[in-house]
């Protein structure tokens, strides 16, 4: 492992071209190293307002979709001279009217244990130690609670997020109260008017910072973002559809532009989005969109995302034809606050010389302090004018020095720019632009690009086999072999298109592996546009030319549909990955890519060799439950096991057809007495060895529901500081029993340690069902015996609610971790209820009244002897304790002798 800041971006090039990531927001072909992602953002928390801004926090689960383990932890590493675990973010969006603006941020939660969970894929071995590392394949949840836990949230100003570096002692200035006694402290802050407008589309997105990720090149991939509706008058923030993994949060501009539906967004082809990749630093994307504003008129929206760029941006260059009007001139920022070290100046314009430029003023001599466009934050730049729509490239000058140039282009739209466009930075071959593993598109335009390429016999036509007027690009395959598909459908012009083996430039004629001129493929442009398919190999770096026939250029785009990987099995193909499904529900699959495993069990009904998947289901009520596969398309069998590997209890092929059966006799149908609270193992799979297709799979009879994801231990969620509900429907009983009490059908949760004093831990509000609270020391499943603490006695009467019950942990520290058990006193009762945790200051904490040591107490040589020192004599014994007896630090005063003399009399240390 090297240290983040020596390791050199390997492939990391200038992007001066417009680059739409088809990002997958399902499965994912494991990277080479570790590579964490944003799974999922699965909930809001509103933490309420104060002074018209309201606070947020977001919820967030991270999956680890490299290879090999993610460190995940605080102490420092070999090669690493910071912390090697993840920095999460949070931020609040808003599209209205054409202009994508983030509204919101908060301060850094910082990481403290990473969980091994299921959520992007099953998670076959969990971390050794606990915490330690996030697995390959396995995903973290860090609730909403917890990411707005204040204590937690560091400045973003101390990362770097192109090396993944913080320091150690990280900043902290305070937890709840403690600096300014709000709510909305460090957390997501966001003006309550902003929220107001039913014509805005609103979305959260979060990204990981790690140092590892920076090391193994892949930091590009790590934000995800997700819609989401403003509730009412209370603000709240309710997630919808799904989230978007692996794409910055200015997707959403481009994929909601026009709204959403059935959801998901209606795509908006007028946003132009473009990638700059600042070498030995971050990545930037810039996008652009106009809108006709009637009478010759057009309005110019930019936003530039700083996705993962230390070095940030200074100014943002637009050009514009001198003989154009501009007005309407804007810019908006995004506040910082709580003590971050940035301020918010707003930029200043000026048009002049064919550009609009905007320029972040220089004003403090601690560049910390200056409003430069940091990572993970957006900034968006508008004007007014009557030049007509055209495209160009925008300029954007950093801030901070490094290594590359300060400026950098993108392809956006400009506005009537007059006179040929400046050649394209990939004009030659030799500065090909690199699409990575990531481009699937790039607009260009050729029309001032130069011709430097060789002729190529394969795309003789016209008495020409030249390709004019040039541009390059270059593409990786990764591990997949097979056809790629390259295109320039939708191109404005007579397009011609050749791609190259090998990453060097062709030194002669005739060297295209493929070349094309004319294909009736695309639609449109009267078949002059150009597609061509060509056998790739895997981990092999091609170079793509696109130019025109005989002169021809203008504006197009490039499309690369590559070789797809040969497809996995699903998730629960194996029995130990069992996918939980409840009563009622209607399950869909295929096993069309399954495989067999004979240790899996279950051969029952001529299916021992078929391929097969497997469910996980657990009655709330005893008595028969009904497993159907009425609607499939092809042969079923279903079994029913009582434990992975184990002899089928139920089997069934053929079921009868007409009435209450299927329509078809080659469906399945078993009928089974399970047990409630029993978890049972459904296995589909096919007659014979060769039987395989689509299934429907339907249950009735057992009212079973999906168990909550900490129904156990080794599941258990994080928890911070403030509410957190929680449902045990459907939750088992997976803890022991401690003084002959059981906690039944139990969850579990893991408390960081976020106090310093008394840490109060309440069930509010439970609802169908008698709380019992059991509280551990340390983190983790293993010796909870030794580790049990105590069950929770009932609360102050209407502290929250009928029937709450508290535990409270005097003295604990900050960092002292606790595992906390929520479940039943009844093993046939559960219910919902809120799990509160709360901070209380730490008690006064009085010596023993054995003030002298003489070993006699209480006496009154005691008193004389304390009496004596507080005057300023010296002890009558050998020995005294400090004369601060109540430990306030405060000493000699009244109050000590105020505690000595209550505690003597038999009271409570004041």
């Amino acid at each position: 492992m090297h240290h983040p800041r020596s390791t050199p971006k390997v492939g990391r090039r200038f992007v001066k071209s417009l680059m739409l990531a088809a990002l997958a927001t399902g499965a994912t072909v494991a990277q080479a190293g570790p590579d964490v992602i944003v799974g999922d953002l699965d909930q809001v928390q509103n933490w309420g307002m104060v002074g018209g801004i309201r606070a947020y926090s977001v919820g967030t689960i991270s999956c680890n979709i490299g290879d090999q383990p993610l460190e995940w932890e605080d102490v420092p590493q070999a090669g690493f001279t910071g912390n090697v675990y993840p920095v999460i973010s949070g931020n609040v969006y808003r599209l209205r009217d054409g202009r994508f603006q983030q509204l919101g941020q908060q301060w850094l939660k910082h990481g403290f244990c990473a969980l091994n969970g299921n959520v992007c894929s099953s998670c076959p071995q969990q971390s050794n130690p606990g915490c330690r590392f996030l697995m390959p394949g396995c995903s973290d949840p860090y609730s909403a609670s917890l990411n707005g836990s204040q204590g937690g949230l560091g400045p973003k100003y101390e990362v770097n997020p192109a090396t993944g570096f913080f320091p150690v002692n990280w900043t902290n200035i305070g937890s709840n109260g403690a600096a300014t006694g709000d709510a909305i402290y460090k957390r997501i802050q966001v003006p309550d008017a902003e929220l107001s407008d039913t014509n805005g589309s609103y979305f959260v997105s979060s990204i990981y910072i790690h140092p590892q990720d920076s090391a193994n090149n892949v930091d590009n991939n790590s934000q995800s973002y997700r819609r989401v509706t403003v509730s009412g008058a209370s603000k709240n923030l309710l997630v919808t559809d799904s989230t978007q993994r692996q794409k910055p949060a200015i997707f959403a501009w481009r994929e909601y532009g026009g709204g959403a539906a059935g959801g998901a967004g209606i795509v908006d082809e007028g946003v132009l989005l473009s990638a700059i990749d600042v070498p030995d630093d971050g990545r930037f994307w810039v996008g652009s969109k106009v809108i006709s504003l009637g009478n010759g008129l057009y309005r110019y929206e930019y936003a530039v995302q700083n996705l993962t760029s230390h070095r940030a941006g200074r100014t943002f260059r637009v050009p514009v034809a001198e003989s154009s009007t501009v007005s309407g001139v804007g810019f908006s920022d995004v506040g910082y606050h709580s003590g971050e070290r940035q301020r918010g100046d707003d930029w200043t314009s000026s048009v002049s010389n064919g550009y609009i430029t905007w320029t972040m003023p220089d004003l403090y001599a601690d560049d910390q302090w200056e409003n430069a466009l940091r990572w993970d934050t957006i900034y968006n730049f508008w004007f007014v004018s009557n030049g007509a729509p055209a495209t160009g490239n925008v300029q954007l000058g950093l801030f901070l020095p490094g290594t590359a140039t300060d400026t950098h282009e993108a392809f956006v739209h400009t506005a009537g720019v007059g006179g040929p466009p400046p050649a394209p930075s990939n004009d030659n071959c030799a500065a090909a632009i690199s699409l990575g593993l990531d481009g699937t598109t790039a607009n260009f335009d050729t029309t001032s690009a130069t011709t430097d390429g060789s002729a190529e016999s394969l795309c003789t036509g016209g008495n020409s086999n030249q390709i004019t007027n040039d541009v390059w690009y270059t593409f990786s395959t990764g591990s997949c072999a097979g056809d790629v598909t390259l295109s320039t459908c939708g191109s404005t012009f007579d397009t011609r298109l050749a791609v190259y083996a090998g990453g060097a430039c062709p030194g002669a004629t005739d060297m295209a592996l493929a070349c094309n001129d004319d294909s009736t493929t695309c639609p449109g442009n009267n078949g002059l546009s150009s597609h061509l398919t060509f056998a790739a190999a895997a981990n092999s770096t091609y170079r793509v030319r696109v130019g025109g026939f005989n002169g021809a250029s203008g504006v197009g785009q490039l499309n690369v549909a590559r070789a797809v990987c040969v497809p996995q099995p699903p998730a629960n193909d194996r029995c130990s990955s069992a996918v939980w499904v409840a009563d009622g529900q209607t399950v869909t699959g295929s096993t069309a890519l399954a495989t067999n495993t004979a240790a899996d069990g279950g051969g029952g009904c001529s299916s021992g060799s078929s391929r097969d998947v497997w469910y996980k289901y657990r009655p709330t009520v005893s008595g028969e439950v009904l497993i159907g596969t009425c609607g499939s398309t092809y042969d079923t069998v279903v079994t029913v096991h009582t434990a992975c590997g184990t002899a089928q209890i139920a089997c069934n092929d053929d079921h009868q057809q007409g009435g209450t059966f299927c329509s078809s006799n080659l469906a399945s149908r078993v009928a089974v007495n399970m047990t409630a609270g029993t978890t049972y193992l459904i296995r589909v799979g096919g007659y014979g060895a060769n039987a395989s297709g689509d299934f429907t799979m339907n249950i009735a009879g057992g009212g079973g529901v999906t168990p909550p994801g900490n129904d156990d231990c080794s599941g258990r969620a994080g928890l911070g500081l403030g509410n957190q509900t929680f449902t045990l429907v459907g939750a088992s009983t997976d803890g022991p029993v401690h003084a002959g009490e059981q906690t039944n059908n139990d969850v579990w949760f893991n408390h960081p340690g976020l106090c310093t004093g008394d840490l109060r831990i309440r069930v509010c509000s439970p609802q169908g069902f008698t709380p019992r609270l059991a509280v551990y020391s340390g983190e983790g499943c293993s010796n909870l015996e030794s580790r049990f603490l105590g069950f929770g006695v009932a609360a102050a009467s209407g502290a929250c609610g009928s029937g709450a019950v508290e535990y409270i942990v005097p003295g604990v520290q900050a960092g002292q971790a606790l595992s906390i058990r929520v479940g039943s006193t009844s093993p046939s009762a559960s219910g919902t209820g809120t799990l509160q945790l709360e901070c209380l200051p730490a008690g006064p904490n009085c010596n023993d009244i054995d003030f002298n040591n003489d070993q006699l107490f209480p006496d009154d040589s005691d008193l004389v002897a304390f009496l004596s020192v507080l005057a300023g004599a010296s002890c009558p014994t050998a020995s005294c304790d400090s004369i601060d007896f109540n430990n306030d630090g405060l000493f000699p005063d009244d109050n000590d002798l105020l505690s000595f003399l209550t505690v003597l009399a038999g009271g409570d240390c004041q």
